[in-house]
């Protein structure tokens, strides 16, 4: 069977606590941002948030956002309710009236004809945060974030199994990875019939990767890629093609995947 996944220390039990007290008091000045499972911030509560959990994802944007990326955003913040290590947060920002949040917006250099900006802060460290310059749709940054390191329950991914995608491509012989990859056969008969066909999936790169060398999953990232932003094909079709990109990103080196998805 798989190695489980190793998980970061538990946060504080207090911390819930705090984020609900923000909640209560957050200002007037960031009333614009009501977007169910992200926590609004300003100059105060950035400071006091960002250390307390080990990835925090801020999206800078106007006070009032709304349009495709914003809805984008909504399905994201919503569904980072899959992660353990994850939180989600945005920062409204004005250049005019009471000028909200201008301190952060100088800080980290934003131009609002940018926004919505998404930086990536790890372990509490405010000088160098991950930006993303993707597209802003949920399944690329859900993408970008997990190739850095954030586990997401991203459709079609299976936990053991993206385990043992990263045990192989940590592996520094064949023959190391042929092991993994029995392994992963042998665990089949497991695994849910509803889930097999993903499961499936994995061996099938991996097999890809022994004969085709390193760079099979960055050719078939892009080529799936292309399939989608190219061809019109069944909203059925186009999910599985989702969730074929989703197991690919298991096999990307961290920090190396392609940001443009």
């Amino acid at each position: 069977m798989a190695a489980a996944i190793p998980r970061p220390p538990s946060l504080s039990p207090l911390f819930p606590l705090l984020l609900f007290f923000l909640f209560l008091s957050a200002p007037q000045g960031s009333g614009g941002l009501h977007t169910k499972g992200s926590l609004p911030l300003d100059t105060v509560t950035f400071y006091k948030v960002i250390p307390k959990s080990k990835f925090v994802l801020v999206k800078f944007d106007t006070q009032y956002p709304y349009g495709e990326k914003q809805d984008e955003f909504k399905r994201l913040a919503e569904n980072s309710a899959s992660s353990d290590d994850l939180l989600v947060a945005e920062v409204g920002i004005s250049d005019y009236g009471d000028k909200l949040n201008m301190e952060l917006s100088e800080k980290y250099k934003l131009d609002k004809d940018n926004y919505p900006v998404f930086y990536l802060f790890r372990d509490g460290d405010f000088e160098n945060p991950l930006l993303y310059s993707g597209a802003v749709k949920v399944g690329a940054i859900q993408r970008w974030l997990k190739g850095h390191g954030v586990y997401l329950g991203m459709p079609g991914c299976l936990p053991a199994y993206d385990a043992l995608a990263g045990e192989f491509v940590k592996a520094s012989s064949v023959e190391a990875r042929r092991a993994i990859l029995k392994r992963g056969q042998d665990s089949l008969a497991s695994v849910k019939e509803t889930e097999r066909k993903w499961a499936e999936q994995y061996l099938k790169i991996m097999g890809k990767v022994l004969d085709h060398g390193e760079d099979f999953p960055s050719s078939e990232t892009t080529r799936i890629t292309k399939l989608i932003e190219k061809n019109k094909m069944s909203d059925g079709k186009k999910e599985a093609l989702q969730k074929s990109l989703n197991i690919l990103t298991a096999f990307q080196k961290k920090g190396a995947e392609k940001e443009e998805l």
